[in-house]
């Protein structure tokens, strides 16, 4: 990020802190151990324990198409990914001690079953090697701070409520972002949020790296050229992007009432991309009923800007999604589209490896963001907690079908393909009251 951009964006945490004054008497109600504690000693016991367990196992065998995913004809017509694995993360969070907290969360995943090596593909374990193999990772280590309605959180974190740099946390570990942020709820119903990401952490690896190299930027795949427009071919080799590191800043305004949710989002890569999103959410309960109905709406934009060290981006995506929940049961159905644009890089596919892909229809393989995906889901979902049986236990049910661009003139054409998962997870965090050592809650 150039230094005027980082600068702006500093100016504006500024602006925003000395507007409205750091209330002098408030604590941090959502904060491990609301309560200020005398010593760091107390902070240190009165702390919070989080942790995620889960196993995941995937196959997926995918029909292709001659010539629809390369320019050659020297493609196979069948591709087979699958991984078995146990994995999750433990994090402790301080208590809080002249309103700041520290906490850190170490990530791991271990191979249980088969796991081929020449089916790798699925992300389920770290691939850097050629192989599928265990890692572990320092996903978190952080300070915050938080008086009133103003928090600022510096280090590497999570990120859950931020959209396009949200966890993924699909599989075993979230991805994760070393950088800063801060929240301002001064004002009835509204949050304002900023910040500066140096680098990220994918979830099935161990290592932080940019925010250009985690977009997975290539030259060109299977003898297709990815990148369109003006670019320079110094910044790539045939592992991809290899040029300077790229930092993201992001800034968004989000209103929330009873019923309805207003989000407006940016993210900007100096030379490289600008991410406009924008989200609203209107919920009703009709009169008489148990359930809740829930309709939502998204559109994203993507613009190239500077440089464009990954040449030409002039693309968009939109949705639509209903919903309904009950006591513990909940479904939904959702549409998506994305345009295809080939003057695109890549034909018009978002950017969304960041973090979570926002489109409503991304599920484990997250087809829905290429060029001209159509996309059709459905879920439902279980919290067993909810009724009162097994706190911290949900399970979920996808199924996605991608109607993608399959005319043999096109460039970007890709094989229509299928998707239902499933998971079973369960989570646990540490009663507040319940010291150094964990007393577990879901």
């Amino acid at each position: 990020m150039n230094p005027g951009r980082k600068l702006l964006y500093l100016l504006a945490i500024c602006l925003c802190i000395g507007t409205t004054g750091l209330a002098a008497d408030e604590e941090n109600d959502s904060a491990p151990g609301s309560q200020s504690n005398d010593s760091f000693l107390d902070a240190l016991r009165n702390g919070r324990v989080r942790a995620l367990f889960r196993y995941s196992g995937q196959y997926r065998n995918s029909n292709l198409h001659l010539l629809q995913d390369s320019s050659t004809p020297d493609i196979s017509d069948e591709k087979l990914q699958q991984y078995s694995a146990f994995g999750g993360f433990v994090g402790y969070e301080t208590g809080s001690w002249h309103n700041t907290s520290f906490g850190a969360t170490i990530y791991a995943a271990v191979p249980f079953g088969s796991n081929p090596a020449d089916r790798k593909g699925l992300g389920g374990l770290y691939e850097g090697n050629g192989g599928q193999d265990p890692y572990i990772a320092l996903g978190e280590i952080y300070a915050r701070y938080q008086k009133g309605a103003h928090l600022v959180k510096a280090g590497r974190q999570e990120m859950p409520n931020y959209r396009f740099v949200s966890l993924s946390n699909i599989r075993f570990s979230p991805i994760t972002h070393a950088g800063a942020v801060y929240e301002n709820t001064v004002l009835d119903k509204l949050q304002f949020n900023f910040g500066y990401i140096a680098r990220m952490k994918e979830r099935n690896d161990w290592r932080f790296i940019d925010m250009a190299r985690g977009a997975r930027l290539q030259e060109s795949a299977n003898g297709k050229q990815i990148i369109r427009g003006d670019y320079n071919p110094d910044d790539y080799d045939e592992t991809g992007y290899i040029g300077p590191n790229k930092e993201m800043g992001m800034a968004s305004m989000v209103y929330r009432d009873e019923r309805v949710t207003l989000e407006a989002w940016n993210y900007y890569i100096n030379d490289f991309v600008n991410t406009v999103y924008l989200y609203g959410h209107y919920g009703f309960k009709p009169a008489g009923s148990r359930f809740i109905w829930t309709l939502a709406a998204q559109y994203s934009n993507q613009q190239d800007v500077g440089g464009h060290i990954a040449g030409s981006i002039d693309t968009y995506q939109w949705g639509v999604r209903l919903g309904v929940s009950g006591e513990a049961l909940s479904w939904f159905v959702a549409y998506n589209k994305v345009d295809y644009n080939e003057k695109s890089y890549d034909g018009g596919t978002i950017f969304v490896r960041w973090g979570t892909p926002q489109m409503f229809n991304s599920f484990q393989v997250q087809d829905s963001e290429l060029a001209g995906t159509r996309s059709i889901g459905a879920g439902l979902q279980y919290d067993f907690g909810l009724n009162g049986s097994v706190p911290g236990l949900v399970m979920r049910w996808r199924y996605g079908d991608y109607n993608m661009p399959d005319d043999l003139i096109m460039t970007d054409a890709r094989q229509d393909r299928t998707e239902a998962t499933f998971d079973l997870r369960y989570s646990f965090a540490q009663s507040q009251d319940s010291g150094f050592l964990p007393k577990c809650r879901a």
